[in-house]
């Protein structure tokens, strides 16, 4: 027969299974790892120049050049402290959004903030070039930032956000990411606000 304690501590290994902040941050850390055993480099994998990456990564010159990276570049990360830090944050803030939405309004969320991020990378890119008056030059970006910080703001709200920016030192302009970042996070708190998570009646799908 089985014990009362090794069936809550099945119950609880299959919660985490089924957790979407965790097969996220697995997934992620996943590609990073495909990707550094491919190109046979795990600290700055996207510098290889492979072919299979410039399918993958966003550039944008000034508009991407392969529309499909708006989405494919969420899944990579430049170095193992940029995969290292948005895998911490979307951990933390993840499961906070966990106790608040359903999982298939996580899976939306992440998403949602993700391509707004991307699309905001796009915009900054775009007025850059108009206002330029020159050339397009081509600007790239990966990362998973426009989605974690969307999961912070739909998470926690824009009070609290400012605070930890302000406290943590999560700096929304850090590396040059810093369009991406702020869309994600208007488009979480535009999601936090829509899902009324900020006090009102929420019903999970």
């Amino acid at each position: 027969m089985e014990s009362a304690s090794e069936s809550g501590r099945s119950r609880g290994a299959k919660a985490i299974l089924q957790s979407p902040t965790v097969i996220f941050s697995l997934v992620l850390v996943a590609v990073y790892i495909i990707i550094g055993a491919m190109v046979g480099n795990f600290f700055e994998p996207l510098i290889s120049g492979n072919i299979i990456l410039d399918l993958l990564v966003q550039c944008d010159a000034p508009t991407p050049i392969f529309p499909w990276t708006v989405l494919t570049a969420i899944f990579l990360h430049a170095s193992i402290l940029h995969i290292a830090s948005n895998v911490f944050f979307l951990l933390f803030f993840g499961f906070i959004l966990e106790e608040q939405v359903s999982k298939s309004r996580w899976v939306t969320t992440f998403f949602v903030t993700g391509l707004v991020g991307s699309l905001g990378f796009v915009g900054y890119d775009v007025l850059g070039y108009l206002l330029s008056g020159g050339p397009p030059t081509i600007d790239c970006a990966v990362g998973a930032s426009g989605a974690v910080y969307g999961i912070m703001g739909t998470a926690v709200g824009v009070k609290v956000v400012l605070l930890l920016i302000f406290l943590l030192g999560l700096d929304i302009f850090a590396g040059g990411g810093g369009p991406a970042h702020l869309g994600g996070l208007v488009a979480g708190l535009i999601l936090r606000r829509y899902w009324s998570l900020g006090g009102g009646t929420f019903r999970g799908i």
